[in-house]
């Protein structure tokens, strides 16, 4: 104790205490100018100046996630107006006293910088850094890429682009697939990358700043990758697609639980509540649909459908008017349901049609979903890891160094022109 008491002795000297010097008015006031005791500059409030971020990073999702986007802009600009006229409200002394318009154009500035343009470029980079991770799956095509190739894709099964069986064409025999691949990669997705390419070629500056933090309808991301690597992708997709249609379609729920694909006997399951419901809407309103289908059908129990369109219209260029046109393919499927078994056989190959039609559906945006979710946590990571340091960079650095100084110039000037 002894020990302890002279060695505290000894250093007690050789500490000087610095006098607690009391504070002027002036210097509280600065104090509380650069910081504020402001709660809407906390969390959690200050947490709404990002719900647009939020939205940005959830853009990516498939079906819902535009939608969000915009919603969540509702409490982002509420926080941003709140705060601005706060800060007008506080004026430069920051006790309420005198409003300032220097003080809130002083925030909007930082508002704009640290709550919408560089955390949105920080979200867009992340999204982009982990879209580029699905290249090293083999395919060597971004997340986007293949997000855009799907919704293609999805497009052009919706439109019925998929219904299509073989047939003879100068004295060989085409596959269906290869029709659906002529119509799909020949026909329309080749020219729209040449032309999407070219147009990137000559884009100005403005335009790609604005694609970059909005949304493109155009394939850019697949106009930009290997062109051999993307028409390599759809091919696979299509014919994955093809293949899983002409399965659902001809087999029985017995043969599909034999082949142990959980995921698609439990779609299958899904699909098939309400089919019958679906198959006689399907009848009703896209008959050309369902005469397309029993005319491409492989499956021998459906011949008897197809003869009997047969005899009514009996060469090639008769059966292509017949499924263009809807009057005519109503008039014929009418027809067929004034026979009970022609009717029996029409609902089944309907129901089948809607069971397959939901099953790929879900398919096709499920891979949309994985890839979206993908870029979506990419945006997250980044806004999470760069949202308090974009805070300090634009109050420490372009608010302090360059915005304050700056106003305070443009104030000074206007004085002195005043008492001219």
């Amino acid at each position: 104790m002894a020990d302890k008491i002279s060695t505290y002795a000894m250093l007690m000297p050789k500490i000087k205490l610095a006098p607690i010097k009391q504070k002027t008015k002036q210097e509280e006031v600065k104090e509380i100018i650069q910081s504020p005791d402001d709660p809407l500059s906390k969390y959690p409030l200050r947490g709404f100046g990002y719900s647009n971020e939020i939205g940005a990073a959830v853009s990516t999702m498939p079906v819902w996630g535009k939608a969000a986007e915009t919603a969540l802009w509702i409490p982002a600009l509420m926080y941003f107006g709140a705060d601005i006229y706060d800060k007008y409200s506080r004026g430069k002394e920051g006790n309420y006293t005198q409003a300032s318009t220097t003080a809130a154009l002083k925030q909007t500035i930082f508002q704009a910088l640290a709550s919408v343009i560089l955390p949105t470029a920080a979200v867009k980079v992340g999204q982009r850094a982990a879209s580029n991770l699905t290249r090293l799956d083999g395919s060597g095509l971004s997340a986007s890429a293949k997000e855009e190739m799907l919704d293609r894709l999805l497009d052009e099964f919706d439109n019925s682009n998929f219904a299509k069986g073989d047939i003879e064409r100068d004295g060989k025999l085409v596959k269906g697939v290869d029709r659906v691949k002529e119509r799909v990669i020949e026909e329309k997705l080749k020219p729209a990358l040449v032309s999407t390419r070219s147009d990137l070629k000559t884009e100005g500056f403005f335009p790609k700043l604005v694609r970059f933090f909005a949304h493109s309808k155009r394939p850019v991301a697949s106009a930009t990758s290997n062109h051999k690597k993307v028409i390599a992708f759809v091919e696979k997709e299509i014919e994955s697609i093809f293949e899983k249609q002409t399965l659902l379609e001809n087999s029985t729920k017995q043969e599909l639980e034999k082949l142990g694909d959980k995921k698609l006997l439990k779609l299958y399951n899904k699909a098939e509540k309400n089919a019958a419901k679906r198959a006689q809407n399907l009848i009703e309103q896209k008959p050309e649909l369902v005469i397309k289908k029993i005319l491409n059908s492989s499956n021998s129990q459906y011949q008897p459908l197809k003869d009997a369109i047969n005899a009514e219209y009996d060469t090639v260029v008769a059966k292509k008017l017949l499924v263009k046109q809807e009057v005519a393919s109503e008039k014929m499927l009418k027809k067929l349901m004034e026979n009970d078994e022609y009717r029996k056989l029409v609902n089944q190959l309907s129901e089948k049609v809607e069971i397959s039609r939901k099953v790929l559906r879900q398919l096709i945006k499920s891979k949309s979903m994985s890839l979206g979710l993908l870029k979506t946590v990419g945006g997250f990571i980044a806004l999470g890891c760069l949202a308090v340091p974009i805070d300090h960079f634009v109050h420490k650095y372009i608010i302090k160094k360059f915005v304050e100084p700056g106003l305070d110039t443009v104030s000074s000037l206007s004085k002195k022109s005043l008492f001219k």
